[in-house]
């Protein structure tokens, strides 16, 4: 009974299809060389750009169409009964993957103002790890379900063949050119996705302005007219990703500019407030931050500057590290 279960636990695992057990090798390395806190390379690089943009898509559209296109793994009876069952080409299935890539990551952007954790770069990313990984389970286990002649892909077993050469028969030598014809378009791929991704800096820290609306931080809605001596409220945010624990300063101004054409010049700045924070590596705080006016004038700038450690005798624009301002008019004091 034993040797049994055995065997039929290995013959499900023989079973296995190999592109969601490939998705799911994909996943494993970009845990180890993405959220890992190691230093940017290009191979690190390429491997986030690949996984962004195509693996969440690839297991969404796995878990859709589980079948074999039209044609595949069916004689050509059976193919034409089946033209408007929901089967789809290996080219519509490759730009299907690419958009639902596109789609779930702009879900996930949005979904970061309603879920303000979503901030981080490796926050994404571990969203969409998850995800893939629940796509890719869900895909095998419709996939299992249809019969053997129907399924999309091939079993693990079967690829393992192919680089057997003690079981290489004449159909497994025709699938090499295709193996090899897949690596040279990964490769080229990989190779044009890293060329025209910009180069970074090794690290880097996140500012922004929220304002609230019936609770929830919403990055609209700013306040544009105060009155001196009265307080107001934004939220600030301030992401780490700066690959180790940093102090910020943030220096908070009240700015009355010139503009000529293109250049700006700051005629005279009052400031509000200042504070210190400091965050770990991957760490977003957003806080409330009150402010009181105590000047008056129109087309004023707010403007937050933050500093790593501490901010210089003058503090502006130019020498910030950060900066994020909202533009208000400030009203004399009713009172």
């Amino acid at each position: 009974m034993q040797d049994t279960v055995e065997y039929s636990s290995l013959s499900s695992l023989r079973q296995a299809p190999a592109d969601l057990v490939a998705v799911g090798l994909c996943v494993l390395v970009v845990v180890l060389t993405v959220l890992v806190p190691i230093g940017e390379s290009p191979f690190r690089t390429v491997i986030r750009a690949l996984f962004v943009g195509f693996l969440p898509g690839y297991a969404l559209v796995a878990v859709l169409f589980p079948r074999a296109p039209a044609g595949d793994h069916v004689d050509t009876i059976r193919a034409r009964k089946r033209v408007s069952d929901g089967r789809i080409g290996h080219f519509e299935r490759f730009a299907l993957s690419i958009a639902a890539s596109c789609g779930l990551l702009a879900l996930i952007a949005g979904g970061s103002f309603v879920v303000p954790v979503v901030h981080t770069t490796a926050a994404t990313v571990w969203v969409l790890v998850v995800l893939t990984v629940g796509f890719t389970a869900l895909a095998a286990a419709r996939r299992l379900a249809c019969p053997p002649a129907e399924r999309f892909g091939r079993p693990i077993m079967a690829w393992i063949g192919v680089l057997d050469p003690s079981r290489s028969t004449g159909s497994n030598r025709d699938l090499l050119p295709t193996i090899a014809l897949g690596f040279v378009v990964v490769f080229v791929l990989s190779s044009a996705t890293y060329a025209m991704a910009p180069a970074q800096e090794p690290g880097y820290t996140e500012l922004y302005l929220l304002s609230e609306d019936s609770g929830e931080p919403v990055a609209e809605g700013y306040p544009d007219e105060l009155t001196v001596g009265e307080e107001r409220s934004l939220i600030v945010g301030i992401g780490n990703e700066e690959g180790t624990t940093t102090t910020y300063t943030v220096v908070v101004q009240l700015q009355e500019v010139e503009a000529d054409g293109s250049e700006t010049s700051v005629r005279s700045s009052t400031e509000l407030d200042r504070f210190a924070v400091t965050l770990e590596d991957g760490e977003t705080v957003e806080g409330e931050h009150t402010l009181t006016p105590e000047r008056s004038g129109e087309d004023l700038r707010l403007i937050y500057l933050l500093y790593v450690e501490d901010p210089p005798d003058s503090p502006g624009e130019e020498n910030a590290y950060r900066s994020a301002y909202v533009w208000v008019d400030v009203d004399e004091s009713s009172g």
